[in-house]
C-alpha cells in the first residue's frame, strides 16, 4: 500500500515476480492448484483466499489479513478506486465465502451487503419479479417485498402463497420462488431440489433460497440447482454476535457482476470492519456449525421425549411440541436427511404448556441469553411472539451455542420446572 501510494506499483509487481522465482516448488504448486483446498471444504475455509495467488489481494502475504480502512485509493491502473465500489478486505471476504459456499462441481460467487435485508432487497430489485411465491418465515423479508411494491407502484414483488412443487406451473415467467429453509422460527423444511425441478419445467421461474438457518456445510442450495442463495451473515457465518451483514451467493458470474454494480449504485456495501470480522469467523464456520447442530439435535431429542410423555422424564407434561429437522417426527425429516447433509441446524422451536410459562422462561435461564438473533457462539432464546404476532404464544426459538450440552440441558430443566409451577 505504501508503494502504491508513492507511485511504485510497477516496482511492486516487478518485486512480486522476482519473489516468485524463489518460491519452493511445493509453494508454487499450492498457489496454482486449488485441488489442495477443494471448494466447500474446511481446508478451503482456511486457505482459499491465500491460494488465489500473490496478485489477488494486496495483503496476501499476511498470515492474518489486516483490516483495510481506507475509503479511497491512489489511482493505479487496475487498482481499487473508492471503497463503495471495491476494497481489499471486502473482496478477500467474498473470495473466501464463495469458496465455502461452492463445491468442486458447483463454483460460487459471493457478494456482500450491509445486512441480510439489504441482500434480500438487492436480489429482488435485480430480478424484479411481478410475483414472489413465499410462505411465512422471517417478517423482514415481507417488509422488503412491501417496500419494493411501494417503490414500483404495485407492479412488482407481489407476495403470493407458495404452492406445492406439483403446482408451480401456475406461476408465470419471471416470477420468483422464495424458499426460507429451514424456516424461521418453526424450522419447517422445503424441498429445494423439488422446487428447482418444478421451476425449470414451468420455465423462467427463479428459485432464491434463504439459507440463514443452514449455512454451509449444513446445506448447499446452489448444488441443488437454486439460482441464488441469501445469507444473513450476522448469524452463523459471523457467528460471534458482533457483525451485521448479508450475502448473496450465485453460480452465474454475470449475475454476480450485475449485483455488484447495483450494490455500488444503491450504496448497500458493508463497512470496513464487518467483512474483516467475517473473514475471521469463516475460518471456523465448519467447526462451530457442526458442534451447534449436534448439541441442538441432542437437546431437541431430550425435549421431544418429554413432549411424547416418556415415563420418568422430569419435564413430562410441560412440553407441548418440539420442532427440529433431526427428529423423525418432523414432517420433512426425510427431505432434511437428504438435503441437509452437514447437520440439521443449530436452532429449534419448543412450545411449552402455557403462554405464561413461555413468556417467563427466557428470564429464568442462566446460560441462554434472552435476546433476538441466532447463530452465535453463545446460546440464545426468545419468546418469538414478542417480535412476530403471527407466531404461537407458546413458542420459544432456541439458538444453541458452543456450551456443553449437559450444562444447557440442566439450565433448561431447572428453568422450565420453575416457570411451570
Amino acid at each position: 500500500t505504501i508503494m502504491r501510494a508513492n507511485g511504485l506499483g510497477g516496482t511492486l509487481r516487478s518485486l512480486t515476480r522476482r519473489a516468485a522465482q524463489f518460491l519452493s516448488p511445493r509453494v508454487r504448486v499450492l498457489r496454482g492448484c486449488h485441488s489442495v483446498a477443494p471448494s466447500g471444504s474446511t481446508t478451503a475455509a482456511i486457505h482459499a483466499d491465500a491460494l488465489q495467488g500473490s496478485q489477488a489481494f494486496s495483503t496476501v502475504h499476511d498470515v492474518s489479513p489486516p483490516l483495510s480502512l481506507s475509503s479511497t485509493f491512489t489511482s493505479v491502473e487496475g487498482g481499487h478506486v473508492y471503497s463503495r465500489i471495491s476494497s481489499p478486505t471486502r473482496e478477500r471476504a467474498e473470495a473466501l465465502l464463495g469458496a465455502i459456499e461452492g463445491t468442486p462441481g458447483q463454483p460460487a460467487h459471493a457478494v456482500l451487503y450491509s445486512s441480510g435485508l439489504a441482500a434480500s432487497f438487492a436480489v429482488l430489485a435485480r430480478l424484479l419479479p411481478k410475483r414472489v411465491a413465499i410462505q411465512g418465515g422471517y417478517h423482514g423479508t415481507h417488509q422488503v417485498l412491501s417496500q419494493l411494491q411501494r417503490i414500483s407502484g404495485g407492479t412488482a414483488c407481489e407476495a403470493v402463497p407458495l404452492p406445492a412443487p406439483a403446482d408451480v406451473g401456475q406461476l408465470h415467467f419471471g416470477d420468483v420462488i422464495w424458499l426460507e429453509t429451514p424456516r424461521n422460527p418453526g424450522c419447517e423444511v422445503s424441498d429445494i431440489a423439488a422446487y428447482v425441478a418444478a421451476a425449470r419445467t414451468a420455465g423462467g421461474v427463479r428459485v432464491v433460497v434463504d439459507s440463514t438457518f443452514a449455512p454451509p456445510p449444513v446445506q448447499r442450495p446452489l448444488a441443488c440447482g437454486a439460482d441464488v442463495v441469501m445469507h444473513s451473515t450476522t448469524k452463523y457465518m459471523a457467528g460471534h454476535s458482533d457483525a451485521i451483514g448479508g450475502a448473496l451467493c450465485v453460480a452465474d458470474g454475470d449475475l454476480a457482476h450485475e449485483l455488484r454494480v447495483d450494490r455500488a449504485s444503491l450504496g448497500s456495501v458493508p463497512g470496513s470492519l464487518e467483512p474483516w470480522l467475517l473473514l475471521r469467523s469463516l475460518r471456523t464456520l465448519h467447526l462451530r456449525v457442526r458442534q451447534q447442530c449436534e448439541t441442538a439435535a441432542q437437546l431437541a431429542a431430550w425435549l421431544q421425549r418429554a413432549a411424547v410423555g416418556e415415563a420418568g422424564h422430569p419435564l413430562r407434561g410441560l412440553i407441548v411440541s418440539v420442532s427440529h429437522p433431526s427428529l423423525p417426527s418432523h414432517p420433512a425429516h426425510d427431505v432434511a436427511t437428504r438435503q441437509m447433509t452437514g447437520g440439521f441446524g443449530g436452532c429449534f422451536a419448543v412450545e411449552l404448556a402455557s403462554e405464561a410459562s413461555a413468556r417467563a422462561l427466557p428470564a429464568e435461564l442462566e446460560l441462554f441469553r434472552d435476546a433476538t438473533s441466532l447463530g452465535g457462539v453463545e446460546s440464545l432464546i426468545e419468546w418469538r411472539r414478542k417480535y412476530d404476532a403471527a407466531v404461537s404464544p407458546l413458542l420459544l426459538r432456541v439458538s444453541v451455542g458452543l456450551e456443553e450440552m449437559e450444562h444447557l440441558r440442566t439450565d433448561l430443566q431447572r428453568a422450565i420446572l420453575k416457570v411451570s409451577q
